[in-house]
């Protein structure tokens, strides 16, 4: 998929340095919803949290952070620290519109252990880095080409590419490629053809024909292939992302499967065919309507257009729409044929592996990759900011500014000082001058950072302005620009104080040490290494130069770069009219799914090893009981001296509403009485510590993370500040206004609008967008109330999750003198579970929408209460009926008809034994496809189609989740915790070992019948009513009942 760019702040109260790259979003668009819970709702849970963070995990890209930034506890096993945030007013966390930091620093320790680089003859670059400490082995092929390098005149080839390396080749796929070929040629030359001609009508015969000679050529072939043969050999996470400077192909394996893996992945690349082209470019098509209708996405692509002009990165990875609808494959072969040579090629492998083992089998698949000359890169001017000039427009869902200063590329010698720099405004320890502006409220939030790229780079400062809660409206942008151009010019005089820049120091000092810990971040920096043409060796050098920099040094960066002309952008709330990609008059593929091509067989024949089957030991965890309803749960950090440490209090919101302001208050507090909120995290972070409050409906937490031989210290600090919390009228009023602003914003955010549709289906009042605190409640809230709320809410049970290096008698004895621990702890009735309605017939429920160029479907019904003895049957049906690309649903919606560029359908278990289990599907189509998708859903629900060999690929996968699902050492003690609470006494993937060894068909089959077919579901819709078929729906599933958008979300009785 089209990778846009993440941008990251380190802070709550800042724009959080986050957009959510498009990768992720696309490959899971329940993530999307779940993400979009997470900024804009009250009521988040930390096992939602815990979900982004492990698959954030699997998905990296060239960025040194992972795809999706949420607020992070430290021992939920996401170490990346660098992005630790204090956790957290969820509903007030501002998208920053573009894209920063793809540099490669405050990444690693001092060690080069274990990892290996050289090239192979051909000149592919080879990078091995064992890490024995990871489950699996994570692969990656990197090509040093992506949107940058297309010709202006045929944008989007680069992901297009991506997309149809996966349709095989004249091996991998082919049934009888003789046969397929000339059809192949044929669809090759009509494109040309097509491609060439203006009139409509000539045009769509071309259209027709290019469709009968694809559906005679998918007679002769199978695209399955690739992803069924990978799910054989236990690959998971099979995907790939194309950004501006790259393209990358990616997935996880046992060791075991080194050599298949290899084989393939090295095949995949010798004589491609790009198969169901035309039914690919109908998905790439939904991937581009549902671009139209994210507005963070569309602020991105004007941002690039104005700061980048002139150059290729102004326009949008996925391609300008003129040039989407008229696509060559010939144009594609000459990019493959171009940049897709071994010279210009990386093959990254990190994880559970031998290298010297490994080094026979790459010289012997990879080493057969051809190479040839590269052409030269052009150059392209930069865009001159001379004049400091300025841009308006109406776009966004809320008013900010973005500054523009021209920076440097991602190989320039100034990068690394630069970024250091950047993080005095912001960082994760909340001490920067930007930062005191979002701890005071004095904006709603502020943040910069560096965004660097082969060629170009820029700075980019951005604010989102003070939102008064009683005026009802945003402070104005030059207001705001004042003030954050105040502590920008701090910065080019060179006014920063000595403490600063030790703070800073030391959190890229911590940061080196816990980098480690996560195989991802290895892979991110092996990948930019490769792709900007940087020694490895920076990885390991980068701390000693960032502690060896002098005040004169960051002075003379920062006046540099910031006392220089910038380009200022300010958005103000609108939303611009909308380009959208018609779908063709197109028949739909018959693609063959069960015949086994030679290729499949030859595959299957490679040598194999056996995958190592190893199990967590719960013993690693120690529990001790250290008052009634208070345990420390206890594992050991065998890695270095940063302890992190949890304080799970057993209430949240659903009991006490007010701790969501509470929270927000404390992540801004100060201590009584003097001393300042930013002193405070100061003094934490002298100690090198940090500290976060967050809440849910169930669970009350307090995060802490810090160097463990300043444990006491560290507690001592967070105990002071728990007992005797510190705030001041602004900062109330700032939480004020972020909460008014943020229900006024819900209403108008189209993809929150189907979320509460489909929370009010199965929660009706208790959705969490209409079971919330009464706004003049939240503005007349009383300093001394909150801060009772605070205290009874900490003499509930606790659960003390700790990881360190310590004793734990040690450990015990601080946190009992330390934390303020009560007696008389009252027990939890948490977790708080929601009851779901049932429905005794399939109806549905629509929410029109003529706004939106996507419908977004959910497909909803409840089940029978769930015990952990179904875990195998929920895991095995959900692979076969929705796992990625063999899943039936993908299959059947996007890879045949080109109806979805994203479809899924899960039978979701129980939230704890005993518990309701439900079923959720989804789509997400154009709206004039929505009927017709609709129905092929039913049908699969209706009459699931069988292939019973894919019982043994679907094992595997089972057994590879199992091995790779384990939590680091810092989630152990959490995840053992959940572990019992769902009734486990062992790990799980040895209790269900001998269930997915014996699994058969037929068990899928009858958890299908028993749990799937003839229930009746609810099919929740939001989308254009000029565009959707409700005659033709209400004649299939019954009345069609409309649902207001008003009946979704809490009334704002406003009465000041």
């Amino acid at each position: 998929m089209a990778n846009e760019i993440v941008v990251y702040q380190p802070n709550e109260q800042m724009s959080l340095e986050v957009k959510l790259e498009q990768q992720v979003l696309d490959e899971n668009e329940d993530l999307q919803m779940l993400v979009e819970q997470l900024f804009m709702k009250k009521r988040f849970t930390h096992k939602l949290i815990k979900k982004c963070q492990i698959l954030a995990l699997f998905h990296t890209n060239s960025c040194i952070i992972q795809k999706i930034i949420v607020p992070l506890y430290p021992n939920c096993g996401f170490t990346n620290t660098k992005i630790m945030l204090n956790n957290i007013n969820m509903k007030r966390l501002f998208l920053l519109s573009m894209a920063m930091l793809m540099s490669v620093t405050m990444l690693f320790a001092q060690s080069r252990e274990g990892l290996t680089e050289y090239k192979l003859a051909n000149g592919l670059t080879v990078m091995l880095w064992e890490d024995h400490d990871q489950p699996d082995v994570t692969g990656y092929v990197a090509v040093r080409a992506g949107s940058m390098d297309e010709p202006a005149e045929y944008t989007g080839l680069a992901h297009y590419l991506e997309h149809m390396l996966f349709k095989g080749t004249q091996k991998i796929g082919a049934l009888d490629w003789e046969k397929e070929k000339p059809h192949y040629e044929e669809i090759i030359r009509l494109y040309d053809e097509y491609a060439e001609t203006t009139d409509e009508a000539k045009r769509l015969e071309l259209t027709k024909k290019i469709n009968e000679e694809s559906l005679e050529a998918a007679k002769y072939a199978t695209v399955e292939d690739f992803f069924v043969l990978l799910d054989g050999i236990g690959a998971t996470d099979v995907n790939a992302y194309t950004s501006y400077d790259m393209t990358c192909y990616h997935n996880s394996f046992p060791e075991a499967s080194m050599y298949k893996w290899l084989t393939i992945f090295s095949d995949r690349l010798i004589d491609p065919v790009y198969r169901t082209f035309q039914a690919e470019l109908e998905t790439v098509f939904e991937e581009y309507n549902r671009g139209e209708d994210n507005l963070s996405r569309k602020l991105n692509s004007t941002m690039m257009a104005e700061i980048f002009a002139g150059s290729p990165y102004e326009r949008s990875v996925i391609g300008l729409p003129e040039h989407l609808k008229n696509p060559r494959i010939s144009k594609l072969i000459e990019f493959y044929n171009t940049w897709y040579v071994a010279n210009n090629m990386a093959l990254i492998i990190v994880g559970d592996f031998d290298a010297e083992a490994t080094k026979p089998m790459i010289e012997e698949t990879f080493g057969r990759l051809p190479n040839k000359e590269l052409p030269t890169r052009p150059t392209y001017p930069k865009t001159s900011f001379a004049g400091n000039p300025s841009r308006k427009f109406k776009l966004g869902y809320y008013p900010q500014v973005i500054w523009v200063y021209d920076g440097v590329t991602m190989s320039d010698e100034d990068l690394l000082t630069l970024e250091f720099v950047v993080r005095l405004l912001n960082n994760s320890t909340q001490t920067g001058l930007l930062d005191k502006l979002n701890i005071d409220g004095t904006v709603s939030s502020a943040g910069a950072g560096v965004f660097a790229l082969r060629e170009q780079g820029r700075i980019l400062v951005e604010a989102v302005p003070y939102y008064d809660a009683a005026q009802q409206m945003y402070e104005s942008n030059a207001a705001t620009e004042k003030i954050v151009m105040a502590e920008i010019n701090r910065l080019k005089t060179g006014d920063i104080p000595d403490w600063l820049i030790q703070t800073v120091k030391a959190e890229y000092a911590q940061n080196y040490k816990l980098a480690f810990e996560s195989s991802h971040t290895k892979m991110d920096a092996l990948v930019n290494s490769f792709i900007y043409g940087t020694p490895t060796d920076n990885i390991f050098t980068e701390n000693d130069k960032i502690q060896a920099l002098t005040k004169e040094d960051i002075q003379r960066i920062a006046k540099k770069y910031f006392d220089a002309n910038h380009m200022t952008l300010t958005f103000e709330e609108g939303d611009p009219k909308k380009n959208k990609l018609s779908k063709p008059a197109i028949k739909p593929l018959d693609l063959i799914n069960s015949e086994e091509t030679e290729y499949a067989k030859q595959f299957k024949a490679l040598p194999q090893g056996e995958v190592k089957q190893t199990f967590m030991d719960m013993n690693d965890v120690k529990v001790l009981d250290i008052d009634q309803n208070v345990k420390l749960h206890y594992a050991t950090n065998p890695k270095n001296n940063i302890f992190s440490l949890s304080l799970i209090f057993g209430v949240g919101t659903e009991k006490k509403p007010m701790l969501e302001f509470v929270t927000s208050l404390m992540n801004r507090g100060g201590i009584m009485p003097n001393i300042e909120p930013q002193d405070f995290r100061r003094q934490l972070s002298e100690l090198g510590g940090r500290c976060g409050y967050g809440v849910n409906n169930s669970y009350f937490y307090v995060s802490i993370i810090g160097e463990e031989e300043h444990l006491a210290e560290i507690c001592q600090l967070v105990q002071r500040q728990m007992l005797m919390p510190k705030f001041d009228k602004k900062q109330f009023d700032a939480v004020k206004g972020s909460e008014l602003s943020s229900r006024f914003m819900m209403s108008k955010m189209d993809g929150l609008q189907a979320d509460a549709l489909r929370e009010y289906i199965l929660f009706d009042k208790k959705s969490s967008y209409i079971d919330v605190v009464p706004f003049m409640d939240v503005y007349y809230m009383d300093e001394l109330k909150l801060k009772v709320e605070f205290l009874d809410a900490i003499k509930y049970a606790l659960d003390i999750h700790y990881c360190g290096q310590k004793p734990i008698e040690e450990v015990k004895d601080i946190l009992t003198k330390n934390l303020p621990l009560q007696e008389g702890v009252m027990p939890s009735t948490s977790p708080e579970i929601r009851s779901k309605k049932t429905y005794d017939k399939t109806q549905v429920f629509f929410l029109p929408n003529s706004n939106v160029q996507q419908a977004t479907i959910y497909f909803y019904f409840n089940g029978k209460p769930y015990n952990k003895d179904q875990s195998v049957l929920f895991q095995a049906f959900n692979q076969y009926f929705s796992g990625g690309f063999t899943g039936i649903v993908l299959d059947e919606i996007r890879e045949k008809r080109s109806m979805a560029y994203t479809a899924s359908g899960n039978a979701v278990r129980g939230p704890l034994p005993g518990k309701e289990s439900y079923f959720m599907g989804y789509i997400g189509t154009q709206s004039d496809k929505a009927a017709d998708a609709i129905n092929v859903f039913m049908s699969l629900l209706d009459s699931m189609p069988e292939y019973p060999e894919r019982v043994e690929s679907i094992k595997a996968t089972l057994r590879q989740n199992a091995q790779t699902s384990k939590p680091s050492f810092r989630g152990k003690t959490e995840a053992y915790a959940d572990w019992r609470e769902m009734g486990y006494d062992i790990d799980p993937a040895k209790y269900n070992q001998e269930a997915i060894n014996n699994l058969t068909f037929e068990q899928i089959k009858q958890f299908y019948e028993e749990n799937i077919k003839g229930q009746p579901v609810s099919i929740i819709v939001m989308g254009d009513p000029k565009l959707i078929d409700q005659k033709a729906l209400q004649a299939k599933y019954g009345k069609v009942v409309k649902v207001s958008k008003t009946r979704l979300f809490a009334p704002l009785d406003l009465d000041f």
